[in-house]
């Protein structure tokens, strides 16, 4: 298992007469990427806290319509210990958090002003759509914050009168002049509406204590540990400013279409096919346009659908628009049946979290196929399964034996509605043409009674997938037939996730049927703070390598050393 390094590393130069690579940058929106790699703390002494008998709403350890005034302040000697890697008035950056994560003024705000107070929850900054007070905004793109302590303070109680010139306010003030942060109360039955929140979400795991925790916090404790999407967001745009002699692109995890998800382009392959030979143009790589589209990614999604990305990224690097590839593969009805997934043959449980009908799964007529449409009840549009431009210069693979590859960004394992892929006919496309794992024993896969089948086959690295840190031992293929809080998925054992099915499927097809040289795509995976053992099987299966990284440098030289590989004769 590659893990980060420091220091980045310099391009590599493509061989004389090599055609410049394909390079598309999978970004995770899950909306787990909105917490911070390290919760705020819940540290604290036993004993330390006053508890009085018949305390008023702003008193320590009152309770009220800002929440339960318990375990707060600054000065318990644990929560001090647990916040020790953030001192205001230190000289060293590292430690002081004046240097801004990401200045980029394509965003609406600074992420983060070094001496502006932030509202959070002990796991991520407070949120437009579910959390007041908040400091993301809805899009992601800009910052809710306030110049002066009281201010922030009296806005976590929206300005009631139960809390002016109480002992809770005094202590808030108190915290943020001198150590810029404060632990505030925690969410409670007394909380009023509008003050509480957030609500958990059908199918997914129960909100850990912190998601309920408010927090005052300056930028500069945002600098040094910043959530998941601002890492990563400055990361991408980072690798896109410096990557030589590369075409690029950019897109995200798709929105809920139904049971397949296909991902959403947000910029195409850049510059066109004319300005990618002999070398890439620079006059004619829009490196503006590529991070504005880094900077669009909305991170709210409630699966986590990796592989169906990946699926459908095959689909853009396909000659559907020339020879109909997709189609001729994924267009329904695929024997036996509607395929498996899918009515009849297949199916999989209802939905143990809200009841959803399993047996008709992946069965729409265009399930693999789904043409852009609006959703009236959403009042959305939807872009559907994106396809590569018909125009000549504007294809997503431009030469013979071009090389071509997914940079996954992820935060997390692959879960949820993330299964809605034709995984029968891939294995039996892999069959047909003889492929076979790295050992050279060949790809297996029977489809027949899965649910009774001690043996389906398919694509499982699972057992070769090592613990962080290093040295800590190996996961097991069990480890991949992960269920809980993921529906629906497959029912035979050593293949219920089809992700590294989808990523083996791309890296030994040969997608293009116009074209007489062999166009596969690879699967790099970076998993930000998260060593799944699924998202190291998809990078082994894509024939690419998994990196884990726990900070901005350590993403940047991951993405850095994988751009340099895909660049390299």
């Amino acid at each position: 298992m590659a893990t980060g390094m420091s220091g980045l590393l310099p391009a590599v130069s493509l061989a004389q007469g090599s055609p410049p690579p394909n390079i598309m940058f999978l970004l995770d929106n899950n909306r787990a990427m909105q917490e911070f790699s390290q919760y705020l703390p819940e540290a604290f002494t036993p004993g330390f806290y006053p508890t009085p008998e018949d305390p008023a709403p702003g008193d320590l350890g009152g309770d009220g319509p800002a929440g339960h005034n318990i375990n707060t302040g600054c000065t318990d000697p644990a929560l001090v210990a647990a916040m020790s890697w953030f001192d205001k008035d230190s000289s060293e950056p590292a430690r002081n958090g004046s240097v801004l994560i990401d200045a980029d003024p394509e965003l609406a705000a600074k992420f983060f002003e070094p001496d502006r107070f932030y509202h959070s929850r002990g796991r991520r900054l407070a949120w437009q759509t579910e959390e007041y007070p908040f400091s993301v905004t809805s899009d992601f793109n800009g910052l809710n914050s306030h110049g002066d302590a009281l201010t922030a303070c009296y806005t976590v109680t929206n300005w009631k009168d139960a809390y002016f010139n109480s002992p809770m306010m005094d202590e808030c003030m108190k915290c943020l002049t001198t150590k810029g942060w404060w632990r505030g109360p925690v969410v409670s039955a007394q909380t009023a509406p509008g003050l509480d929140g957030p609500k958990p979400n059908p199918g997914e795991p129960p909100l850990p204590p912190e998601a309920f925790r408010k927090w005052v916090v300056s930028g500069r404790v945002l600098n040094l540990r910043p959530p998941k999407f601002v890492v990563a967001r400055k990361a991408v745009k980072d690798v896109i400013s410096q990557a030589s002699n590369v075409r690029m692109g950019v897109a995200t995890l798709g929105r809920d279409q139904g049971w397949f998800d296909p991902p959403e382009l947000l910029k195409g392959m850049s510059p066109s096919c004319d300005k990618s030979t002999p070398t890439v143009n620079e006059a004619a790589l829009d490196r503006a346009a590529l991070k504005r589209a880094v900077n669009q990614v909305q991170f709210r999604n409630h699966d986590r659908n990796v592989g169906e990305a990946l699926f459908g990224l095959g689909g853009y690097f396909s000659s559907q628009v020339q020879d109909n590839q997709w189609g001729n593969w994924f267009g329904q009805p695929i024997d036996p049946g509607w395929g498996w997934p899918g009515c009849c043959d297949g199916g999989t449980y209802d939905n143990p979290y809200t009841g959803q009908f399993g047996a008709t799964w992946a069965a729409a007529p265009d399930e693999w196929l789904k043409a852009p449409y609006v959703d009236a009840d959403r009042g959305i549009s939807l872009p559907g399964q994106p396809w590569e431009p018909s125009e000549s210069e504007n294809k997503s693979i431009c030469f013979d034996n071009q090389r071509t590859a997914v940079l996954v960004v992820a935060g997390g394992t692959p879960r949820y509605e993330d299964n809605s892929v034709p995984i029968t006919k891939m294995m039996e496309l892999l069959i047909d043409q003889g492929a076979s794992h790295p050992d050279e024993s060949p790809v297996r896969f029977n489809p027949a009674d899965p649910e009774h089948n001690p043996d389906v086959g398919g694509i499982n690295y699972c057992d070769k997938a090592g613990k962080y840190p290093p040295a800590s031992g190996w996961y097991t293929k069990a480890d991949c037939d992960y269920t809980a809080y993921n529906w629906p998925a497959g029912l035979g054992v050593g293949n219920k996730n089809f992700m590294d099915d989808v990523a083996f499927f791309l890296s030994h097809m040969d997608l293009r049927g116009d074209r007489a040289g062999h166009e596969p795509v690879q699967t790099f995976v970076v998993g930000y703070n998260d060593d799944s053992p699924m998202l190291q099987s998809i990078a082994r299966a894509g024939e690419g390598v998994f990196f884990r990284a726990q900070s901005v440098s350590e993403l940047r030289n991951s993405l850095t050393v994988i751009v340099n590989t895909v660049s390299a004769p």
